[in-house]
C-alpha cells in the first residue's frame, strides 16, 4: 500500500538549553509552516524554554524505555504516512533511519565537526544512503564532509545532498548612542556554556592578564567554580529569556570567543547585530565574516597560551582608541546588516522542507 501523504515533521534533538544551536533549532521549527513533534533524547522538560512549549509538540525519549516506545511508533507510522524527519546531532535519529519502510524525506544538520573527537559526522556514515538532504551552516563544514567522505571511499555522488544554509538573526533597532556608552563603561563579554570546547577559562586567565580597570561580564548556565577567584565579574546565568538576555548582552563593549572548535557562533551574529565587535580564535568559518581592524580581530594562534596574549593586546588597544572602536563597532553593525537576516534563513528551510 503506497503510504499516505500527511503532514508531519520529526526534529531529533539531544538538547533544549540556551546554547546557540537550540536557538538556530527553534529558527527553523519557526519557519515551518506546522508545529512538529520535537524528540528530546538527552535534556528531560524541566526547563524547558517557553518558545519550544509555544512552536512544537515535545516529548522527552531520555530513558530506554521511552526510546522504544518512539522507534515503535515511527516506524509503524511509516508503513501508512509520509514524514519529513530531521536530526542535528542525535543518535538516535540516524539509530531510527533503519528501520523506516515507507516514504520518509530525511534530513540532517550539522553545526561543525567534533574535532579532536569522534562525532555525530562519524556515525552518520552508515545512513547516508538513508539521508535525502544534508545541511551545513558554511563552506568549511562542507569542505570537511568532503574531505571525510573521499578518506572512507564514498561515492562523491553523495555529496549532491548537501545543502549549504548560513545562520540567520533578527535584525532589529540600532542607535549609535549605545555605542558611545559601551567605550566609556568598558566591559569584555562571554556569552556561551561552561563547556570543554568552549574554554571559558581561557575568558578568565585574559581577565587575569589585562587591567582590572576594565570591567567583564559572563553570560550563560553555571560558572561556580570561576566565582571564588573573579568575584569582581557580573555573571548572569540560566535565563531561558531572549528579550533579557539581550538587554545584559547589549552591555557588553567586546565579545571574546576563545573556543577550540565552532561552526559559525550564533553569538557572533547577535554580537555584530548589536554593533559589538568580536575577538575570536580562528575556529569554523570566522574568519568569512570578522576581519581584523574592520570589525573585530581573528587570531592565528588558537592555543590557550597565544590567544590569550594575542586577545589582551587589542583589548587594551580598543579600550584605549575610542576613534578605532566606534570604527568596528559600526562595521560590525552594517555587515551583520547585510548578511545575518533571518528572513533568506527561513526561506532557505521552508524550502529544504517542502519544494
Amino acid at each position: 500500500m503506497k503510504p499516505l501523504k500527511s503532514n508531519l515533521t520529526f526534529f531529533f534533538i539531544p538538547h533544549h538549553h540556551i546554547g546557540g544551536a537550540e536557538r538556530v533549532h527553534i529558527e527553523i521549527i519557526k519557519s515551518l509552516k506546522r508545529k512538529p513533534i520535537v524528540i528530546f533524547d538527552r535534556s528531560d522538560g524541566s526547563v524547558l524554554s517557553e518558545e519550544f512549549q509555544k512552536n512544537a509538540y515535545c516529548f522527552f525519549a531520555t530513558n530506554r524505555r521511552r526510546k522504544i516506545i518512539v522507534t515503535y511508533l515511527i516506524q509503524i507510522s511509516s508503513y501508512f504516512l509520509s514524514f519529513t524527519l530531521f536530526g542535528c546531532n542525535s543518535s538516535f535519529f540516524y539509530q531510527i533511519l533503519s528501520g523506516i519502510k515507507g516514504s520518509a524525506k530525511v534530513i540532517d544538520l550539522t553545526h561543525a565537526f567534533s574535532f579532536p573527537e569522534v562525532g555525530m559526522e562519524i556515525l552518520s556514515l552508515n545512513y547516508i544512503h538513508l539521508i535525502d538532504k544534508r545541511v551545513v551552516i558554511n563552506n568549511k563544514t562542507l569542505e570537511d564532509f568532503r574531505l571525510l567522505y573521499e578518506r572512507n571511499n564514498i561515492d562523491h555522488f553523495y555529496l549532491d545532498r548537501f545543502k549549504v544554509i548560513p545562520n540567520g538573526i533578527k535584525i532589529s533597532e540600532f542607535s549609535s548612542d549605545k555605542v558611545h556608552s559601551r567605550f566609556n563603561n568598558f566591559t569584555i563579554g562571554y556569552v556561551g556554556r561552561n563547556s570543554t570546547e568552549k574554554r571559558p577559562e581561557v575568558f578568565f586567565e585574559i581577565l587575569h592578564q589585562i587591567d582590572r580597570n576594565i570591567k567583564a561580564k559572563v553570560i550563560g548556565d553555571n560558572f561556580n567554580s570561576f566565582k571564588v577567584k573573579y568575584k569582581e565579574v557580573k555573571y548572569f546565568e540560566g535565563c531561558n529569556n531572549r528579550k533579557i538576555i539581550r538587554k545584559e548582552f547589549s552591555e557588553i563593549s567586546l565579545l571574546i570567543i576563545p573556543s577550540s572548535r565552532e561552526g559559525f557562533p550564533l553569538v557572533i551574529m547577535e554580537a555584530m547585530e548589536l554593533g559589538i565587535p568580536v575577538i575570536s580564535t580562528n575556529v569554523g568559518s570566522v574568519f568569512e565574516h570578522i576581519f581584523d581592524n574592520y570589525n573585530g580581530y581573528v587570531s592565528n594562534d588558537n592555543s590557550e597560551i597565544g590567544f590569550v596574549k594575542f586577545a589582551s593586546e587589542k583589548i587594551l588597544q580598543l579600550s584605549s582608541n575610542k576613534e578605532l572602536y566606534n570604527k568596528l563597532s559600526f562595521n560590525a553593525r552594517e555587515h551583520a546588516v547585510k548578511n545575518f537576516c533571518i528572513n533568506i534563513f527561513k526561506d532557505k528551510y521552508r524550502s529544504l522542507f517542502y519544494d
